[in-house]
């Protein structure tokens, strides 16, 4: 079953549009219950030295054994109370340790039915099941966000915070140490409060809404303008996977990501169809290139075997044999070489050397094809030393294969020369033959492996098609450049360069 982009995509995009609707929400709604809760303090820090004053001038009229006296002291300071709820908004509940009330505002019926009577008379006491009596232990002037009406008034008609203030009064004129422990409770009772704080998120989580409905419709038409070529994408690399290095993606705009990511898809698909067929011609081209050498071992050692060849010629033919062996080593030899560089993703070990000394060592290695051939080599250096920074054995090897084929493709009398010319950054190195040269169409084909011309293939047997692909590899790995330059019947020049080691001492 195919799995659709856009949904994914889709659902992804609008869960992150539903987190930052609720993280904003969340923000909206502290915020906006944050300044009631602190308008509710600034009017409630207002409101209480009012309180405290009215209390402090009856405090000991409030306690007097003269029932009439603290009676009309409870009578004023109960006016007192109502006006001041009635300005502020609160509701205000004094009461004592002992669970007198004091003093209420405004008149509750439901608080009313919830306080009892203790004693004949005026007096409201809270319940005991109220908890009151905990407030006092607390050691704080102020008690603040304790909610002390959910068994008394109901939890309904309160909102924001309680702020509870407990001082020490005097109760009585001829003892000053008869106190009491008195709460001011202050509370807001509105329920238009609650709408206020309501109406103001609605309010603001309305646009919220709005923007949620709107982005994701957005997104939704987004995202499927994208899955889209990601869908076909995902099909296309299916379709790799399986082996298809034919499949190309067709979009026509080069200006967004989308037209970019096809480019550069179709030009993976180029360069993996390249080289998917050089492996397969290369692949060929090793089966054949073993195949020939080993049916003719074959062949000669079957002749040799039942008397087809005779016996005084066994000698010629084991010969042969021997030659055909040594191709074999010498192209799986190189086999191993060039796989190695294909393989080997560990830095390149560089070092600074004298090149023209490698050059001399190369010369004498051929001496005996050289004399054979009675080739003359001028070799022409700038200095007596010229020190390169490269790796010394990959160095070497290029120029042996140089050398061997200037040798192999060079008649009798024929000139060689070899040249060493630092320039600023670079030492250039030219091996020039006055041999054979090579066909322009087939210049372009020279670093091919197992690539050879007809007329080079007619003339060496011993060749592996492979000495010119080792001498590109090595050259392209340690990033520096080769060319060559040919005229049939003339000669061939072939031109490489390395790093000067004495420029990059002296900068």
């Amino acid at each position: 079953m195919k799995k659709d982009i856009f949904s994914s995509t889709l659902r992804r995009f609008v869960l992150y549009i539903i987190i930052i609707v609720l993280l904003f929400s969340s923000i909206i709604i502290f915020q906006t219950a944050y300044s009631i809760y602190d308008r509710q303090k600034i009017t409630v820090e207002n409101v209480y030295p009012m309180i405290k004053n009215e209390v402090i001038s009856r405090q000991t009229s409030l306690y007097s054994n003269y029932s009439s006296t603290a009676y009309n002291a409870q009578a004023y300071l109960y006016d007192s109370i109502e006006k001041l709820s009635s300005i502020s908004g609160m509701m205000i509940l004094i009461f004592d340790e002992d669970g007198r009330v004091i003093s209420y505002a405004p008149k509750n019926i439901h608080l009313d039915e919830q306080l009892v009577y203790k004693e004949s008379g005026p007096l409201f006491y809270l319940p005991e099941d109220s908890n009151y009596k905990s407030l006092f232990d607390i050691k704080k002037e102020l008690i603040e966000g304790r909610k002390l009406y959910n068994k008394i008034i109901g939890e309904s008609d309160s909102i924001g915070r309680s702020f509870v203030f407990i001082d020490e009064y005097s109760t009585s004129r001829t003892n000053p140490d008869l106190t009491k422990k008195i709460a001011i409770s202050i509370n807001n009772y509105k329920d238009s409060e609650k709408q206020t704080l309501l109406s103001n998120i609605l309010l603001l989580l309305l646009p919220l809404l709005i923007f949620m409905i709107f982005a994701i419709s957005i997104i939704s038409i987004f995202a499927k303008s994208v899955s889209k070529p990601l869908n076909e994408f995902l099909g296309l690399a299916r379709s790799v996977s399986q082996g298809n290095l034919k499949v190309r993606i067709e979009y026509s705009d080069d200006k967004t990501e989308i037209g970019e990511l096809s480019k550069t898809f179709n030009n993976m698909m180029d360069k993996l169809e390249m080289t998917e067929n050089q492996r397969a011609e290369f692949a060929s081209n090793v089966a054949h290139e073993l195949r020939t050498p080993m049916t003719a071992i074959g062949g000669f050692i079957e002749g040799i075997l039942d008397g087809t060849i005779p016996k005084d010629k066994n000698e010629i033919y084991l010969k042969r044999v021997s030659d055909e062996i040594k191709r074999l080593t010498n192209m799986v030899k190189d086999l191993l070489i060039l796989s190695k560089m294909d393989a080997d993703d560990a830095p390149l070990q560089k070092s600074r050397f004298d090149i023209n000394d490698i050059i001399r060592r190369s010369i004498i290695r051929f001496e005996d094809e050289i004399t054979n051939k009675k080739i003359f080599i001028n070799a022409s250096f700038s200095d007596e030393n010229t020190f390169v920074y490269a790796n010394p054995d990959d160095i070497e090897r290029v120029l042996i294969n140089l050398i061997h084929n200037a040798i192999k493709f060079t008649n009798e009398n024929g000139n060689i020369s070899i040249k060493v010319e630092p320039k600023k950054s670079k030492v250039y190195v030219y091996i020039r033959d006055n041999g054979i040269g090579i066909d322009q169409e087939d210049l372009k084909n020279i670093w091919t492996r197992f690539y050879k011309s007809d007329k080079s293939r007619g003339k060496d047997r011993t060749g592996t098609g492979l000495g010119l692909s080792i001498v590109f590899s090595v050259i392209k790995r340690h990033n520096e450049t080769i060319d060559v330059k040919s005229q049939k019947g003339i000669g061939t020049e072939f031109v490489f360069t390395l790093e000067n080691a004495e420029e990059e001492e002296n900068s």
